[in-house]
């Protein structure tokens, strides 16, 4: 059964090794951002009033096998969701998406006018989720940097309908 964690339920490391598996495809993702991968997590584990309110741990059968984070520093105006990935072994089963919607749920209690995600022109299965879940695509930026291996940037947006109560 697929559940929800926080964070600080795993210990230290458990944040960049979901990271460095989910990245497994191809090499060049660890060589480029293996060290981000564990400042992430080190700022994760010694902020765990962060860590446990913006992002958690997806778990099947109790294994960490995804995570999801954002960053609601630009609130009301957007939070920007940060990691997201899914272990190797549990891809294209739907976990993914699961998780994402997980996110967004969580997200959409902050009350942003918009939920903002990048990701890289090459992940082709990461497109086909946000849009699945209901983000459209804004506008593609070039990649010429040192990660131009993984393609262009895509610049997704969510714009959330929050129906007012009525009494």
């Amino acid at each position: 059964m697929l559940t929800f964690e926080r964070v600080t339920a795993f210990p230290r490391g458990t944040l960049a090794k979901l990271l460095i598996d989910g990245y497994a495809f191809d090499p060049r993702c660890a060589e480029h951002w293996q060290r981000d991968w564990y400042d992430f997590d080190a700022f994760f584990y010694d902020h765990p009033e962060i860590a446990d309110r913006y992002g958690f741990i997806s778990t099947l059968n109790g294994q960490p096998i995804g995570l999801a984070s954002w960053d609601p520093r630009r609130l009301p105006d957007h939070v920007e969701i940060g990691h997201n990935c899914i272990v190797t072994s549990q891809k294209y089963k739907g976990f993914g998406s699961a998780q994402l919607r997980e996110a967004v749920s969580r997200i959409l209690m902050l009350h942003p006018q918009r939920i903002l995600v990048t990701t890289s022109g090459n992940l082709l299965p990461a497109q086909r989720m946000y849009e699945s879940v209901g983000f459209e695509l804004q506008q593609r930026r070039t990649n010429s940097g040192a990660d131009s291996f993984s393609g262009d940037y895509l610049d997704y947006c969510y714009r959330p309908v929050f129906r007012p109560t009525v009494l």
